[in-house]
């Protein structure tokens, strides 16, 4: 059995274990996925802030008005020539002019777009992407108009689109710092720190790229994840519960069984021994004459009456405890709780002599007064004498003291006998639990004395509590209200 048990217990941890790493993979993988989201949405900002800012500081150069559709792709990487900005400043210059056609009187004044940019080369879509923004909305153009983006590398610090970014991250919900850097394409690649969240890299004016990252994420995802890692959590604590509850139902089980067998073999032997003494009485009366050796057939009978009367005991002991479980009527009346201890000691006076046990009984108090049941509480007080002189082997020592503390008086009974397994204390007073005692067989019973005495306290209100060590004995409190 022990192997099965564990086996069983291995087979548990195992499940248990299995489920820990499967909420953990699932748990990963809600934090990937949780984290690709947060790099989408922030690459989205951080773009359109750049954007944003590239924005203003054209419609800031633009005067009078500004051309809608000319995209980035505008700033091109290229020196004009003859023109007076510094070297250091890159710079496209537009320019409209409206000529009138010689002999057209109808159409007035022809329109002339002129676009100086940089570099000797010229992208391929740049028509679609400059000149035809450009065609499209020159109607709306009226008089001469020349438009210069006057651009340098300082026109675009990181630290302000950092401190922007950061803005918008609060005004969104997102309780991060991001850092920005700037670097030429000559440079190469950036390098950003090991597991940061790398931001859209955005191309600028002119030949340069702005970057963004955000380092210290972590906290904000994993807060994000309360509820997924509560839920993750509560699932294994439930199922490990579970599992432990069964375990332990399973012992409880074999070890309930056991004790059925164990009180099984017991009342099959008391019930044995009277039943086949009175089947000897009856047949050694069946041999004997009427009037012959009359002294002898007293005896077989008396003999006979006393084992019926045990009988008689062990099934009134059992009835008793039903009895006292379903809730008797109690002849509650006035009592000494001294004289009734003093009258179940000189019942046992001649056990205790007999067997040489040093007894003590000691009392604190003066006033030992309760409300209860007489014959009950005597019972109470018999079933813990009874069981401190069957277990006490080796060491034969008995103290009881009575204790008056303010409106409470307390019964204590101890002994040095064998003691209780910590395992069985928190179950001996539920009917038919007894200790398995593999060294001491000659200690018979059904489990219900303990449960008595545990019944009959509870209907009087009181409280009862164990204290035992394997080996060195084991002490019984039992309190009631003063009356």
């Amino acid at each position: 059995m022990q192997n099965k048990n564990k086996l069983y217990l291995l087979l548990m941890t195992g499940s248990i274990l299995v489920l820990v790493l499967v909420q953990f993979f699932w748990l990963s993988s809600v934090y990937k996925d949780y984290k690709n989201s947060l790099k989408q949405e922030t690459r989205l900002l951080f773009a359109t802030t750049v954007t944003g800012l590239l924005d203003s500081l054209v419609l800031k150069e633009l005067k009078p008005m500004f051309i809608p559709g000319i995209p980035d792709t505008v700033f091109l990487n290229q020196k004009i020539n003859n023109f007076s900005f510094q070297d250091s400043s890159k710079t496209i210059r537009i320019e409209v002019r409206r000529e009138e056609i010689k002999g057209d009187s109808v159409h007035g004044k022809d329109r002339e777009i002129r676009v100086f940019t940089a570099g000797d080369e010229f992208l391929g879509d740049s028509v679609r992407t400059i000149f035809r923004p450009i065609i499209q909305g020159i109607d709306s153009l009226k008089w001469e108009n020349r438009f210069t983006f006057s651009l340098d590398r300082q026109s675009l610090d990181p630290e302000q689109v950092e401190k922007k970014f950061n803005e918008i991250l609060a005004s969104t919900n997102y309780p991060l710092q991001a850092r920005v850097k700037r670097y030429d394409l000559g440079q190469g690649s950036m390098t950003i720190p090991d597991g940061a969240i790398s931001l859209e890299e955005i191309r600028i004016p002119f030949g340069t790229r702005i970057i963004g990252y955000i380092e210290s994420y972590q906290g904000f995802l994993i807060q994000k994840m309360f509820l997924p890692m509560l839920f993750a959590l509560l699932v294994v604590l439930l199922i490990s519960w579970s599992m432990l509850a069964m375990y332990r139902n399973m012992l409880k089980q074999q070890r309930l069984n056991l004790l059925k067998n164990d009180i099984i073999s017991n009342i099959t032997h008391e019930l044995k021994t009277p039943v086949s003494t009175v089947a000897i009485v009856l047949e050694s009366l069946e041999n004997f004459g009427a009037n012959e050796k009359s002294e002898t057939r007293k005896e077989y009978i008396q003999i006979a009456k006393n084992e019926l009367k045990r009988l008689t005991a062990m099934a009134d002991n059992i009835l008793k405890s039903s009895v006292l479980e379903k809730g008797s009527n109690l002849s509650i009346e006035v009592l000494d709780l001294d004289f009734l201890l003093e009258d179940k000691i000189q019942s046992f006076k001649p056990v205790l002599v007999a067997q040489d046990f040093d007894f003590h009984y000691l009392k604190q108090g003066n006033d030992f007064k309760i409300k209860g049941d007489k014959e009950q509480l005597g019972l109470v007080i018999f079933n813990l004498l009874d069981n401190a002189v069957k277990y006490s082997k080796e060491e034969k020592n008995i103290e009881i003291s009575l204790q008056e503390k303010e409106n409470k008086i307390s019964l204590v009974i101890k002994d040095k006998g064998i003691g209780i397994p910590e395992s069985f204390q928190k179950e001996i007073f539920e009917k038919f639990i007894r200790v398995p005692q593999q060294d001491h067989h000659d200690v018979k019973g059904y489990g219900l004395g303990l449960a008595q005495v545990a019944a009959i306290v509870r209907a009087h209100h009181g409280k009862i509590s164990l204290e035992s060590q394997v080996g060195k004995g084991s002490t019984f409190t039992v309190q009631f209200q003063k009356a």
